[in-house]
């Protein structure tokens, strides 16, 4: 079962991550940096408070989403009811059994919308008598729709912990976005997708209550120099970029409702017949999507907007299947 998208042969067009196609001018400047600083240890305490002035002072530096959920697997989450809305990311799961064996998925409605009715009864009902973790993609991965539900979770109280996992955030509308003020919640973001650039590993967490607790368990070099260059310039950019590359990607995402593929994301999904088939027939013509089986999903596939050259490689398959 394919557990984590991308695609070894570099000819391929990836449909199957999802990160901004583009990427910064400062790209090269970047790597220069990045060379420069290559030949000492990096902490990310040096560059944090100036971080913490863009991005608020409740902030973390982490290593990417995946450190702040390998951190939340060993402490957050030990021996607690972990209740996770699927379809949902898989690595939720992964480190919520690290330290307990209470992990409850709720199965969805109409075979692919979170039945978050259920989640937040479920919660509510377990915080009353035990530690409960409640964890929620938004958007939700792999299907890209931005869920309105800040009202339901203020509801919850301080009794359940929340995680918010808003790694794709960035792609979403800024009318349809919206913030919540609940100290027991944690929000987790992820840059290096939004700046197309996935394998600098670079995210934050945003917390009240547990902001000490990552900065405790984080590994103290885990940015590199590259990292560590990236935060540089991302404070310097000042949200330019993903201002700018966004707009080009939302009218993409038009076209793709065409087929049915509807997203306040960067990517979305289309039902079909046979996911390990349709993902088979598309490698043929170089284009590689994303299988949902491992999201519970045996008939859609997750695919990326790209840019509009590569979409409408994509495009043309997709009508020579239907035809």
């Amino acid at each position: 079962m394919e557990i984590h998208g991308g695609v070894m042969d570099e000819r391929m067009i990836d449909f199957s991550i999802s990160v901004n196609p583009y990427t910064p001018a400062w790209t090269d400047k970047l790597f220069e940096r990045c060379k420069e600083i290559s030949n000492r240890y990096l902490y990310a305490e040096w560059i944090e408070e100036r971080f913490r002035q863009r991005f608020g002072q409740d902030t973390v530096i982490v290593a990417g989403a995946t450190e702040a959920f390998q951190i939340m697997g060993f402490t957050v989450m030990d021996e607690a009811v972990v209740i996770i809305p699927t379809p949902s990311y898989g690595e939720y799961e992964r480190v919520a059994s690290f330290r307990t064996k209470r992990v409850l998925k709720i199965p969805p409605k109409d075979g692919v919308d979170l039945d978050l009715d259920n989640a937040f009864e479920l919660a509510k009902k377990s915080s009353k008598h035990e530690k409960t973790v409640l964890v929620i993609g938004n958007p939700n991965n792999p299907t890209g729709r931005y869920l309105k539900i800040h009202d339901e979770l203020e509801d919850l109280g301080d009794k359940v912990t929340i995680v918010l996992d808003e790694a794709f955030v960035d792609f979403v509308d800024d009318r349809l976005r919206w913030t919540i003020d609940n100290p027991n919640i944690i929000i987790v973001r992820s840059f290096t997708k939004s700046y197309g650039m996935p394998g600098i590993r670079v995210g934050y967490i945003k917390s009240q209550n547990f902001k000490d607790t990552f900065k405790r368990y984080r590994a103290p070099w885990a940015l590199g120099s590259c990292g560590y260059a990236f935060v540089e310039f991302l404070i310097e950019d000042d949200g330019k970029f993903i201002s700018e590359s966004v707009k080009s990607i939302r009218a993409e995402s038009k076209k793709f409702e065409r087929f049915g593929i509807i997203t306040d994301a960067n990517f979305g999904i289309l039902k079909v017949k046979d996911a390990r088939e349709f993902q088979k027939r598309l490698d043929k013509d170089g284009i590689h999507v994303r299988n949902c089986e491992s999201f519970g999903l045996r008939d859609a596939v997750r695919m990326a907007i790209r840019r509009p050259n590569e979409n409408e490689k994509l495009f043309e398959s997709l009508r020579r299947m239907i035809e």
